[in-house]
C-alpha cells in the first residue's frame, strides 16, 4: 500500500518493494497493474487465441468499453409478483449493460416492464396519500367514519367487505 511519502496519487494503489538481500535498504514503489486474461464470451464460435486482441480499460473509458462489448443477459426468473403463478412460472427478463450505472437496482427496474409497473403504482399511491393525509378536514372525516359504528358498517358494505 502507499505511504505518506508516496509519489502516486491518493486514489491509486501502489506496491512498495523493499529488498531483503544483503544491506540493500532502498524501497522501490511500483504501481499496481492487473492483467485479466480470459475468454468471457458465451459464443459457440470462439476465435483462436492468436486473433484475440487485448482491451485496455481505465477509469475514463470503462463505460465505453462496456458499451462496445454489447453485454446482454436473458434469463427467466421465478414469478413472485403474481399470487396465482405456479412455481414453474417464470418471467422472461432481458437486461443490457452499457455502463456501470446499469447494474443499479433502479436501472434494472426500468428495464423490466412488470417491475416498472409496480414502481409506477407505488409512486401513484404515494402521490395520492400525500395530499389527502395533509388535509385536516379529510383526516377528521375519516376518523369520524372509522369511530362511528354505523358509518363504518355502511362503508364496509359499500366496499364489499361487510362479511369480514
Amino acid at each position: 500500500m502507499t505511504t505518506n511519502g508516496s509519489v502516486a496519487p491518493k486514489e491509486r494503489v501502489n506496491i512498495v518493494y523493499r529488498p531483503a538481500i544483503g544491506d540493500a535498504k532502498a524501497a522501490v514503489e511500483l504501481p499496481l497493474k492487473v492483467l485479466v486474461l480470459g475468454e468471457f464470451s458465451t459464443a459457440d464460435n470462439k476465435p483462436p487465441l492468436e486473433e484475440l486482441t487485448p482491451v485496455n480499460i481505465d477509469k475514463d473509458d470503462f463505460n465505453n468499453v462496456m458499451k462496445a462489448q454489447n453485454l446482454r443477459l436473458a434469463i427467466g426468473v421465478p414469478n413472485l409478483l403474481d399470487d396465482q403463478a405456479s412455481e414453474d412460472d417464470h418471467l422472461p427478463v432481458t437486461l443490457g449493460f452499457d455502463s456501470i450505472d446499469d447494474f443499479s437496482p433502479d436501472a434494472i427496474v426500468e428495464k423490466v416492464p412488470e417491475l416498472k409497473q409496480l414502481i409506477a403504482l407505488r409512486d401513484a399511491l404515494k402521490a395520492l396519500k400525500g395530499p389527502l393525509g395533509n388535509i385536516p378536514g379529510f383526516r377528521k372525516r375519516i376518523h369520524e367514519i372509522v369511530t362511528d359504528k354505523a358509518a363504518r358498517k355502511q362503508l364496509l358494505a359499500e366496499l364489499g367487505l361487510d362479511n369480514q
